[in-house]
């Protein structure tokens, strides 16, 4: 007979958890609780767990209760079942605002919302199948230790298509935890997100050693390990966070005066409006600055603050009008405005562009291909439109029907009537130079509204020069709902993965400042018409987040292969 002392250690990694059966074995407590409970309490703490809700901590032990109860689940398909349920209430919970639900709102944001909350637990689904794959034939440890790894691949697969939606992505739930998040200047969000999820797994395997039914030396084995990876988990990031971090400086740098002129969305892009928005967005300018001691170096309108075009043939007198304040304020004004592009020829335009139609010299109809573009705008004085971006990753449905290259006959039948779901996509970053009072350059990037939930995005801005970054938006659309929220807590992850200053301007709210290591200053109130300067620290250093990307969750990938790779070699010995 083998003795106990030659058996492997650790060899309950590659098996079942079963029980034992012995006369002092005491009944674990979670398993008289029913399957309900646990999917309930998955989706309800992972829904609660978002901004503005400042209890970060959901995310860290969220998914437990969802890891726990899957052992119970028999096959395939129940673990798709109660994983979709799960979700479907977390997603639910955090993204209920999409639909916007205001008098005015169209049914197609509506429904927008409803299918999104419906289709999107799918892919958060797909771990745990493999999750469950990986426990059937290892064990649930062994699971456990390979979910991390799978999740963050995951996250960051699930942002790069046109039909991305990384608002879920489970590291922007510690936008609270100031100390916590500061090390992802090196890996990006997906740093955070795996964190969380290794936090959750520890957990879920301390819930596994929670009752008698395992041997006894297995159970503090568990424990052991558990609580090991918790303290990794907390303290090192806390560590981090306590000895890098920095006050906000905001002198040596340039001063932005923001104007968020809390204008109605739907009257504004309905033809029946009949305010200037130039003349307005001009007016606060110029009553924003008039009391200031020392102009700013820059003016900030909000995404579309000028809702027409500026650049069509027709449209001199909308320019004309732009610069005459740019020129007479003698400031430099960055602002957002549909842009306006034609194509060469039929060949250079994507299969999504538009068609339209002129006489040609010889007095016949002819057709062209053209776009139009959610862009933003440096205006300087002296020089007119210096130069233009043209947002890149667009709203699904919202702005642009995803795929609509590959299926341009959908633009048509799911435009709504707001006319904006049909933007053109934009190809290139651009960075603005920006003339400073003192002498030199700034050097900015432009982020558009739903861009700002993207870090592969963003990055690209500064790892191109850029020394400062704007978040132009507008969240009018959610008024009164968390989406606003949710959204302004989102940008301060990108101002320390890249550690760049940012200056967000909001047509309702919240419009504000912040600094490289993720600090908030001079907030706006929203549903208020607004006008607020303040300085801004120029940074030319890059963070290795910046340098190498998203390096982190493509090593996350690589591994999860691997590790699914060693599982099904076992198996078939």
């Amino acid at each position: 007979m083998q003795s106990r002392l030659a058996q492997p250690r650790h060899r309950f990694l590659f098996s079942e958890i079963k029980p034992v059966t012995s006369t002092n074995s005491r009944t674990n407590p979670l398993d008289r609780l029913p399957t309900s409970a646990f999917l309930a309490a998955t989706g309800l703490i992972l829904g609660l767990a978002y901004p503005p809700n400042p209890v970060g901590l959901f995310g860290a032990v969220g998914l437990a209760p969802l890891l726990y109860a899957l052992h119970r689940a028999a096959n395939w398909k129940q673990t798709f079942r109660w994983s979709y349920l799960s979700f479907l209430l977390f997603s639910a919970l955090t993204t209920w605002w999409v639909g916007s639900w205001q008098s005015k709102t169209e049914p197609y944001l509506m429904i927008s919302c409803i299918l999104l909350i419906i289709i999107h637990p799918l892919f958060f689904v797909v771990p745990m199948l493999l999750y469950r794959w990986v426990m059937k034939r290892a064990s649930p440890l062994y699971a456990l230790m390979f979910l991390p790894f799978l999740w963050t691949g995951g996250e960051y697969l699930h942002a790069l298509t046109d039909a991305s939606y990384p608002w879920l992505t489970l590291g922007n739930t510690q936008t609270y935890n100031h100390y916590f998040i500061q090390f992802i200047e090196f890996t990006g969000v997906w740093g955070l997100s795996f964190v969380l999820v290794m936090l959750n797994c520890a957990v879920a395997a301390l819930l596994f050693a929670a009752g008698g039914k395992l041997p006894e030396h297995q159970q503090k084995q568990i424990r052991r390990g558990a609580w090991i990876v918790i303290s990794i988990g907390v303290i090192l990031p806390y560590l981090h966070g306590l000895l890098r971090d920095e006050s906000p400086t905001k002198g040596g740098g340039m001063i932005i005066t923001i104007i968020q002129p809390n204008v109605d969305p739907w009257d504004k892009w309905k033809q029946a409006d009949t305010v200037n928005q130039i003349a307005l967005n001009g007016a606060m300018t110029r009553n924003a600055i008039a009391p200031l001691q020392q102009k700013p170096d820059m003016a900030l309108w909000v995404e579309t603050a000028i809702p027409r075009t500026l650049t069509t043939p027709g449209a001199e007198g909308r320019m004309a009008e732009v610069m005459e304040i740019v020129n007479s304020l003698d400031v430099a004004l960055m602002s957002g405005f549909p842009d306006y592009r034609r194509y060469p020829t039929a060949a250079e335009a994507p299969p999504s562009a538009k068609i339209g139609v002129e006489y040609d010299a010889a007095g016949d109809l002819d057709s062209f291909r053209y776009d139009h573009f959610n862009a933003v705008g440096l205006f300087v004085p002296g020089k007119g439109l210096t130069g233009s971006y043209h947002k890149m990753q667009l709203v699904p449905f919202g702005e642009r029907i995803p795929f609509a290259d590959e299926v341009p006959f959908l633009i048509t039948m799911l435009t709504w009537d707001m006319g904006i779901s049909a933007w053109g996509r934009g190809q290139s970053i651009t960075v603005f130079d920006v003339p400073l009072r003192r002498g030199g350059m700034a050097k900015g990037g432009a982020v558009v509204c739903f861009e700002s939930v993207y870090p592969n995005v963003v990055r690209k801005f500064v790892d191109s020069g850029a020394n400062f970054l704007t978040v132009v938006t507008n969240d009018g659309w959610y008024l009164g709902t968390t989406g606003p929220l949710q959204h302004q807590r989102f940008a301060l992850l990108r101002a320390i993965e890249n550690r760049r200053p940012i200056a967000r301007a909001a047509n309702t709210g919240i419009s504000c400042f912040i600094s490289p290591n993720g600090e908030m200053y001079n907030e706006t109130e929203q549903n208020v018409a607004a006008a607020i300067t303040d300085q801004l620290e120029l940074r030319s250093d890059l963070t290795l987040y910046t340098r190498w990307g998203d390096w982190w969750p493509q090593l996350c990938l690589a591994i999860a292969a691997i590790l699914g790779v060693v599982v099904g070699v076992r198996e078939k010995k």
